[in-house]
């Protein structure tokens, strides 16, 4: 394995010769792909059709100044895509600007209906995924995640981010086999070595602290981050926030692995240093201790009781819930439905069914559901 690099460079807002002004910069301290007559798959994080203000998507400006660095650098095609998990790409597109950057600037606005099957012989996990059919048509494929907590990952960005590969509702299937973080974790690192990007460009200007990846608050972090090896930027992004990068479940699997990074890895910063810009206060998403070794140890009816005080869950308040029903079309363990209580419809959750995957937090559009154990 070679020695990984990240660039971090400064960036204070989002106006795109800025942005693209320091995009050059990372690419010439790092090892980026020559994508000169090459198809490029742009994969953005649109997990929601959100005003890019709110901090849960990739920011339209980043994804045009990208997009005009592939133009230079003489990308073929560029097509930029994501699969949100409830809502269609066009209309997740729209509302968050998405679409119209990746269009005005002459790209391909890629909607992930078909998909294929592409085997992953060595997974953990999985032996095969069922991926957007576009992904295995282009040359290769750059990560452009947002920096944000993760309810249930603690972190998420340019790893987690291959996940909306998976067309709409079938990612929701992943929760459902693999409610444990570790396990869950070990799947999306089998999807890492499956798709194996080529660069990852993160979204870090104003990134989201609290309750993430949909219901956190926006936090002016001033940064661009860059590398060939995504898991050593989330590492770098992680340590940023706060977080020590063995505590992230996908990165310890990642370690474990030693592919892409192991435990004596040292991570080259030609730019700015992780130590430098540590913020300290930071609202991360509290990281709980292993429970699956308790899990195997411990009768199924006292493990969940146990599991209902120490592990967060989720709480629906009435007054702001607008009963759209995507908790309850996303959620893979059907925990969820919608009663009639005078004089209006509630949601109503049963916790014996309830696996805390937090689907339905991520996917709220009115932040009608607080994470917590009370």
């Amino acid at each position: 394995m070679k020695k990984p690099i990240v660039t971090v460079v400064s960036c204070p807002e989002y106006d795109v010769k800025m942005i693209q002004d320091q995009i050059e910069m990372i690419i010439s301290t790092t090892t980026f792909p020559d994508v000169m007559n090459k198809s490029v798959l742009l994969k953005p994080n649109m997990l929601s059709g959100s005003d890019p203000a709110k901090a849960v998507t990739t920011h339209p400006a980043f994804i045009k100044a990208v997009i005009r660095s592939l133009k230079k650098r003489g990308a073929s095609r560029i097509a930029v895509g994501d699969s949100p998990g409830v809502a269609s790409a066009d209309a997740a597109g729209k509302k968050s600007g998405i679409k119209d950057a990746v269009e005005s600037e002459g790209a391909q606005w890629a909607v992930f209906n078909d998909v294929v099957s592409v085997p992953c012989p060595n997974g953990k996990k999985q032996k095969q995924f069922y991926l957007a059919s576009i992904s295995q048509e282009v040359d290769l494929i750059i990560s452009l995640p947002k920096m944000k907590t993760h309810e249930m990952m603690y972190y998420t960005g340019a790893v987690k981010n291959l996940f909306g590969l998976i067309p709409g509702l079938k990612k929701s299937r992943f929760h459902l086999n693999f409610p444990e973080k570790e396990d869950f974790a070990s799947m999306i690192v089998d999807l890492l070595e499956t798709v194996k990007p080529a660069y990852s460009l993160m979204d870090a200007i104003v990134s989201m602290e609290g309750p993430g990846p949909g219901s956190g608050t926006p936090r002016q972090t001033g940064l661009i981050l860059g590398s060939d090896n995504a898991a050593a930027l989330d590492w770098t992004a992680a340590e940023i926030m706060g977080y020590n990068g063995i505590d992230i479940p996908i990165l310890k699997e990642i370690v474990n692995r030693g592919e892409w990074l192991h435990s004596e890895t040292v991570i080259e910063y030609p730019r700015l240093h992780p130590d430098e810009l540590k913020i300290n206060d930071f609202k991360r998403v509290h990281v709980l201790k292993d429970t699956g070794f308790f899990k195997k140890k411990t009768p199924p009816a006292l493990y969940n009781a146990v599991k209902n005080l120490y592990v967060p869950r989720p709480f629906f308040e009435a007054s702001p819930c607008i009963v759209c029903r995507r908790c309850v079309d996303i959620c893979p363990a059907k925990a969820l439905s919608v009663v009639k209580k005078n004089p209006r419809k509630k949601i109503k959750i049963d916790y014996k069914l309830c696996i805390r995957c937090y689907c339905c937090h991520e996917v709220c559009p009115v932040e009608a559901i607080r994470i917590g154990r009370i």
